[in-house]
């Protein structure tokens, strides 16, 4: 049994959580003002601020007068902050949002004096299988957690393995965060309660110290701490105690190469459910907030690349505060949605920030480049690594059939009347304030004329010709005039030209820029055909059924059918865990199918299927499904493109029901499969079809995934966080479900028919429940493929190309970009953009075994860490190698 107990002085301050953050800041503002006092009068006390850089943040903002305190804390190792920013979920954001965070964390800490240097992650819902590599690239080699270790952990340390081997010590706290309070439960209690906590604890720890954790979520620290263990250990109490920040405790730990190799293994993510609860729910919770996350972290991720090659303005402190705005917004009990609505609502707005400024800087690049070319020239930027064959959507005006080129697709017309009105001539000179400059409704006006009491504006997308305000204002005055009373009555029209929206084919490298327009768009390679039923390319045929699920056979003979069937259940749970409600009430068949075309091909073809299903209005008083109804009108879309090899696929819907779970199956055309596969976090990870169980929740074998989730040959591309299980179905074969949405109507319930004990207290959540919340979800499907060829796909189905049509006098040359770079293999491009004076890149691959990087750019590139350290200087790109799930980062000067 252990001599010493280290008591590790914290909390665990939730930034918003069942109150939003301002509630809560104002009660960490007063904490901290009692804690620094404390620390400063007891130079031995130590306390350890959550790991995260926020808390100390919130607290300087309203105190600012405090930071020299703070600091001098900070500095004398009293205060432990850092070195993430915010407590994120880990699978609640990107791989390349987890590096933001620590960037944004170690930055914060550090200029307050020191960073923590242990990946500190108390109560994430699991984690993610490359945290080891992320944590490492950072420097940091010590990890300490406790959600989701696998029950053959029976030590306090082991060594935690990312995919491409690197490792990092993790201290296990195996009783949680709070594991230390019961020692000082009992005032006067310790001399009795220390020894029982080592003997308790023996097992684990051996004759290392014990960790004891002391604090929980939102704890003030214990005045007295410092003069109770001086007097017991006065006393002679044994085992010993001392008083430690974690970094302090941890450091006595070696973590070189042989101190891992000698340690228990634990390889990849974390998600097992043997000795805590992983509370999986969260993850199909109000699944707009999902959306809405990874649509921010695609714009900042186009605009950061679009900057880099072609920007010519300053807009760090731009993406500093929206990478600010996203980062806090991934906490585990934000972006999660389990908090209370107020805290959601918070929290979207926050991310909504994050991705307007992201879309006023592609804006912003995109008006400058807009200048090198005429209107008849549409400028397109793919932010993807990949070469593509792609469309840009386009509005055409006076389509002349005969003078477009086979390269483009019409689609429907747009309004030619935007204004239609009877005025009186008292009224006319109301038409002056809505001219600005020669802008009129959104067009510019290239012309009008007078009539018998009327006056037509002619107007377009771009300007042609003179157009004399003064002159027009002349005659409108002139009219006024002529008509003292001011009561006859004036037709006043706006027509625009003729305008259609359309697709143009356009080849592009990746992340390049190219020129397009109505009669340069290359021809169709493999042109989208179109029935009332079915879509096909070369790639693949896609046919609805009359239940209006989709059957869809690949080139190559592998075919699945009865995908996009839309499975309903109840949901007696809340937003930490799905409650099931009898199987027998799952409703499977819709009451009505419609099937229309929307789109004819040739370079897109589209399908809409409306099916409306009857659905339980609500669970009764005793948890089971009422037996009024009423109609979920659904809408799905299913998209093929020219040369693509997957099935795009886009779900609608206005929730009209509460307390259920919406999923949608895609077979996987095999039956009997032990695993399934899921790429996020910068990693690929493979599952069983069980959780591991153990503690008081039931391991529902639902799982994340942020890029694609696959079994067998059958991959779901995603566009966000999405919860998905591999299931048997009626039809003898396995399916992936995905869950669209889950509609429950508290933050936590006391009594749970999958959980042992409330993960929060039982606070009503209405909005939650999404009653009146449009859906909206968009994936893709892809049949026959293995996983490299999903990875590649995957980044295509997330990175649209940027258009913009050009504003210039004459088509120019194309502006050169700060450098030329295209991937060919299967590595992807994470990340391309400035710091300071250098151009970063970042690629993973996702894949088991080494690849060739298979970048080629011109200039000497150095091979760095994820702080920017120089790893390897002037690499030779073209004969890189990127090991098995590995990250690898360059940098090199850019003028």
């Amino acid at each position: 049994m252990s001599s010493e107990i280290v008591v590790v002085p914290h909390t665990h301050w939730d930034r918003e959580w069942y109150e939003p953050h301002d509630v809560f800041r104002l009660r960490l503002v007063h904490m901290l003002d009692r804690l620094i006092g404390i620390l400063e009068a007891e130079p031995s006390y130590r306390f350890t601020l959550d790991g995260q850089a926020a808390a100390i943040e919130d607290y300087l903002e309203m105190r600012p007068d405090m930071r020299d305190r703070v600091v001098a804390l900070v500095e004398s190792g009293q205060l432990s902050i850092g070195p993430f920013l915010i407590l994120l979920d880990e699978f609640g954001c990107d791989g390349e949002t987890i590096v933001r965070n620590l960037e944004l964390g170690r930055g914060a800490s550090a200029r307050l004096g020191r960073t923590m240097p242990v990946g500190y992650l108390p109560d994430m819902f699991g984690h993610a299988a490359q945290m080891p590599q992320i944590l490492a690239g950072f420097g940091i080699r010590h990890s300490a957690l406790w959600r989701g270790v696998p029950g053959d952990v029976q030590e306090h340390a082991f060594s935690w393995v990312a995919p491409n081997g690197d490792a990092v010590r993790c201290e296990y706290l195996f009783d949680g965060y709070g594991n230390g309070l019961d020692m000082f439960a009992l005032p006067g209690q310790l001399p009795a309660l220390a020894p029982d906590y080592a003997a308790r604890t023996a097992s684990w720890y051996g004759d290392d110290p014990v960790l004891a954790m002391l604090g929980t979520d939102h704890s003030a620290p214990p005045e007295d701490l410092a003069e109770v263990i001086r007097d017991y250990d006065a006393a002679g109490g044994e085992p010993r105690l001392s008083i430690a920040t974690l970094d302090e405790h941890l450091a006595r730990y070696a973590t070189d190469a042989d101190a891992l190799a000698a340690l228990p293994q634990v390889r990849g993510e974390m998600r097992s459910h043997a000795r805590g609860n992983l509370l999986p729910g969260v993850f199909s919770i109000r699944t707009n907030l999902k959306r809405e996350m990874a649509r921010s972290e695609q714009a900042l991720a186009a605009a950061e690349r679009l900057d880099l090659l072609y920007g010519t303005r300053d807009h760090r402190s731009f993406f500093d505060t929206a990478w600010y705005r996203l980062v806090e917004s991934t906490a585990h009990d934000s972006v999660t949605g389990c908090g209370v609505d107020s805290t959601a609502e918070q929290v979207g707005t926050r991310i909504h920030t994050a991705g307007h400024i992201a879309r006023g800087v592609i804006d912003s690049v995109l008006r400058d480049l807009a200048v090198s070319v005429s209107p008849a020239q549409h400028l397109v930027f793919n932010p993807s690594g990949f070469a593509r064959r792609a469309q840009a959507e386009v509005t055409l005006h006076g389509v002349e059939p005969a003078a477009l080129a086979p390269g483009v697709q019409v689609l429907d017309p747009l309004p030619t009347v935007l204004g239609d009105e009877q005025l009186r001539t008292a009224d006319l000179p109301k038409l002056l304030r809505r001219i600005h400059g020669r802008e009129l409704f959104g067009q510019q006006i290239n012309g009008y004329a007078w009539g018998e009491r009327s006056l037509r504006f002619e107007v377009a997308e771009s300007p042609r010709g003179v157009w004399d305000l003064a002159a027009f204002t002349v005659e409108l005055e002139e009219r006024v005039a002529a008509d003292a009373a001011g009561e006859d009555l004036w037709h006043v029209e706006t027509i625009a030209d003729p305008r259609h929206r359309a697709l143009l084919a356009v080849d592009l490298g990746g992340v390049a820029l190219a020129a397009v327009s109505e009669t340069s768009a290359p021809a169709p390679l493999d042109p989208v055909r179109v029935t009332a039923t079915s879509l096909s390319n070369a790639a693949l045929t896609a046919t609805v059924n009359p239940d209006g699920t989709v059957r869809i056979d690949g080139a190559d003979g592998t075919a699945i059918d009865g995908a996009l069937a839309l499975v309903d259940e109840g949901d007696c749970g809340d937003s930490y865990n799905y409650g099931p409600v009898d199987p027998a009430s799952a409703v499977t068949a819709p009451a009505s199918v419609e099937v229309t075309v929307v789109e004819e091909g040739p370079l897109r073809g589209r399908l809409r299927i409306r099916r409306v299903y009857d659905l339980p209005e609500r669970l009764d008083a005793d948890r089971r499904r009422s037996a009024a109804t009423v109609p979920l009108v659904t809408e799905t879309t299913v998209e093929l493109r020219e040369g693509e090899g997957f099935l795009r696929v886009g779900i609608d819907y206005v929730n009209t029901a509460s307390d259920h779970r919406l999923r949608v199956l895609v077979p996987t055309g095999a039956a009997g499969l032990e695993s399934s596969r899921s790429a996020g976090q910068y990693g690929l990870t493979v599952r069983g079809r069980e959780a591991e169980g153990g503690w008081g929740e039931f391991p529902l074998p639902t799982y994340p995934a942020y890029r694609f989730a696959a079994a067998g040959s059958t991959a779901v591309l995603v566009q966000k966080l999405s919860e998905y299980e591999l299931v048997s179905t009626a039809g003898e074969q396995d399916a992936l479900a995905v869950t669209l949405s889950r509609s429950v109507g508290m933050m936590s319930v006391n009594l749970h028919p999958l959980r042992d004990e409330p993960a929060g207290s039982e606070i009503p959540v209405p909005g939650a429940q999404y009653l009146g919340v449009p859906v909206h979800t968009e994936l893709a499907i892809l049949v026959g493929a293995d996983d490299a060829t999903a990875v590649r796909a995957s980044d295509l189905f997330r990175h649209e190309p940027l258009v913009v049509r050009g504003t210039g006098e004459t088509d120019g040359p194309l502006p050169e970009p700060a450098f030329r770079a295209e991937l060919s293999g299967d590595v992807v491009l994470e990340s391309a953009r400035r710091v300071d004076d250098e151009a970063e890149l970042r690629f993973v691959n996702y894949l088991d075994g080494e690849r060739d990087l298979a970048f080629a750019a011109e200039g000497a590139w150095a091979r760095t860490d994820l702080r920017g350290e120089v790893q390897e200087d002037a690499l030779d790109t073209r004969g890189a190698r990127v090991a098995g799930g590995g990250v690898v980062s360059l940098r090199r000067a850019i003028r």
